[in-house]
């Protein structure tokens, strides 16, 4: 994690995604701009958080971690997310891994800091509302998509939730070396997920090349997502 200090890019950010009209500008100087390489956690099981984090650049991807050591897709992240919202002003210990997915960054808000936003932000309180509200709604989601729908259907929402950032058709993100990390984050054996993998490209939906999948029908994807994604 690199520290960047740089007001002015602070608040081209911040203006760049609507941050002005969320807090004030007080406190868009009080926050800390942090970058993160592809691959390193901003917060981890256990962690107490300090500060409430706000994606204004990259992704992330969420995931829980199962008591048999497994772990569990959660949700990928966009800009405006925010993470550790929940547990800085309830001060609970984290309960996710949230993960860089490539390089992103992450505007940090010190917990005193967002308090005194609270005492006379309506504007804060209602974007915060609207995140909770957003998080409840996709946790209930990616639930039953977990727990109720075959392994087709989550890989087909999970390519189709990278396919939405990605600008075009290659999703980089699976490569052979990593259907045994995603064989676990969507809760089956790497066996099963390579016979889909297997099965989408006999079916002409993936191509499978130089060890990374290019999808090559969308709309047969968004069929077998059935409007699901992890997001």
């Amino acid at each position: 994690m690199q520290w960047i200090a740089d007001q002015d890019k602070i608040r081209t950010l911040a203006g760049h995604n609507g941050l002005m009209e969320i807090f004030s500008s007080g406190a868009i100087s009080g926050m800390e701009l942090r970058r993160y390489s592809d691959g390193e956690a901003i917060c981890s099981v256990g962690d107490r958080l300090e500060h409430m984090f706000i994606l204004v650049e990259g992704r992330l991807k969420i995931h829980t971690l199962l008591p048999n050591g497994k772990s569990l897709l959660v949700r990928f992240a966009r800009p405006m997310s925010v993470i550790g919202d929940v547990e800085l002003l309830r001060q609970y210990p984290v309960k996710n891994e949230v993960v860089s997915m490539g390089e992103s960054l992450l505007l940090a808000a010190g917990r005193a800091l967002v308090l005194r936003e609270f005492e006379e932000n309506t504007a804060l309180l209602r974007f915060l509302v609207g995140e909770l509200s957003h998080k409840m709604y996709t946790l209930g989601q990616t639930t039953a998509l977990n727990l109720l729908y075959p392994l087709e259907n989550r890989f087909a929402s999970y390519l189709l939730s990278l396919f939405a950032d990605s600008g075009g058709q290659r999703v980089e993100e699976i490569r052979t070396s990593t259907l045994a990390e995603l064989a676990d984050m969507l809760g089956t054996s790497y066996r099963h997920l390579n016979r889909i993998v297997r099965r989408f490209v006999e079916e002409g939906i993936v191509e499978r090349k130089k060890g990374s999948l290019s999808v090559l029908d969308r709309d047969k994807l968004v069929q077998l997502a059935n409007g699901n994604l992890y997001e």
